[in-house]
């Protein structure tokens, strides 16, 4: 088994398809991963996880990048006390040239919390991954990383305000 996980590997731990080497989305609501995932990655990963509604916080909602050679952390279907696990992984060659790259390192410590997130808030959220999506299934081309950069930053963007406002209840 390899020691460190790529996008490449995770897609095929979790049934997806590549659509594009160096960046792939999450949605892990309805996944096919059979054992625990717990392993440093070469990718970035800004990872969003919706509470189930039967615990004591409810509505509790993690966000969270985690930076490549971090530990990359995703339960299982079987272990997974959460309505799902979505996000975006990129991989740090995507950003080369790009005004993220040179700013990416100020993004970990903002894009961590814990709380909950308005209704509003997660459908911005959705709404961004949701553009990269659209991106992902459009033939790839001299523009696509560009593209997808930019809205892998405006999502970073929001986090950042969503974290800093948000309060643990």
């Amino acid at each position: 088994m390899n020691d460190v996980i790529t996008i490449d590997l995770f897609n095929k731990l979790t049934g997806q398809d590549t659509l594009h080497p160096l960046v792939s989305l999450a949605d892990l609501s309805g996944d096919e991963l059979q054992d625990d995932l717990r392993m440093p990655c070469n990718f970035y990963a800004l990872v969003c996880r919706q509470g189930n509604g039967e615990t004591i916080t409810p509505s509790r909602t993690l966000l969270w990048l985690v930076n490549p050679g971090e530990i990359f952390e995703i339960p299982s279907a079987g272990h997974r006390q959460a309505r799902g696990y979505t996000g975006v992984l990129f991989h740090p060659d995507l950003l080369c040239d790009t005004p993220l790259e040179r700013n990416i390192g100020n993004y970990p410590c903002r894009c961590r919390c814990r709380g909950t997130l308005s209704e509003r808030e997660q459908q911005i959220i959705a709404g961004c991954l949701r553009e990269i999506d659209k991106e992902l299934h459009h033939a790839i081309d001299r523009h696509s990383s560009t593209i997808i950069v930019s809205h892998i930053e405006l999502l970073l963007n929001y986090c950042t305000r969503f974290c800093s406002q948000t309060k643990i209840r």
